[in-house]
């Protein structure tokens, strides 16, 4: 038989041993649970974040959107108004609107009213906030191509539209050689030129405004 303090010895290195086992497992168990709770927390982080930029893309396109919307219906007042002036002074140039040819004459300087039939130039502005919003807060990086250059390509003719056309025509008024009213018919001719540039661009217009709206509905 094997004397009493070997047994004693094998029994409490068993009994080390087990404790060690179970100290061991515990602190793999915790850090596994540790190494666990880290990586749920960045995937939650990265789940938040993408929601969060998922959102703000919805919003900013809807923003873009609803402002095409009022863009265009803006556009399309200002298409017809102006496709009126342009024909009111070709009537007149083509000699088919005496009555209107006489009251310019009648006064010393061009009255732009007689053409506008008494309207202003432009009824209400076309806006690009929401577009240069989402510029300003870089979400466009999170359009896809096709979209960003639609828009890109609306906003930037809108700018030609009205920074540049339109104010070619105020800039021709504002000339003192549009109220030279010897020269009544150059004048017109003048104006006929550039309201046509005006309305060859809205017709242009309407139709990106429709192209850019149908890929942000898609």
């Amino acid at each position: 038989m094997l004397p009493l303090y070997f047994l004693y010895s094998i029994s409490e290195q068993n009994t080390s041993w087990s404790i060690g086992m179970k100290r061991f497992k515990k602190y793999v168990a915790e850090g596994l649970l540790i190494i666990f709770s880290v990586l749920f927390a960045l995937f939650i982080n990265q789940w938040f974040d993408d929601y969060q930029t998922h959102r703000r893309k919805e919003v900013a396109l809807e923003s873009i959107q609803s402002e095409l919307y009022r863009n265009r219906s803006i556009l399309a007042s200002w298409k017809e108004h102006h496709m009126a002036i342009r024909d009111r002074i070709t009537g007149v140039l083509e000699g088919r609107n005496d009555s209107l040819l006489v009251a310019l004459t009648q006064k010393n300087f061009l009255d732009l009213g007689l053409l506008t039939n008494n309207e202003s130039l432009v009824d209400a502005v076309l806006t690009h906030t929401a577009w240069e919003s989402a510029k300003s807060t870089g979400i466009i990086a999170e359009f896809d191509f096709e979209t960003t250059q639609k828009l890109t390509q609306v906003y930037s003719m809108q700018r030609v539209l009205t920074d540049r056309t339109l104010a070619n025509i105020l800039d021709f008024y504002f000339d003192t050689q549009a109220h030279d009213m010897e020269n009544i018919d150059q004048i017109l001719v003048q104006f006929q030129l550039r309201f046509w540039e005006l309305t060859g661009q809205e017709e242009l217009m309407t139709s990106l405004y429709q192209q850019a709206i149908e890929k942000i509905e898609e």
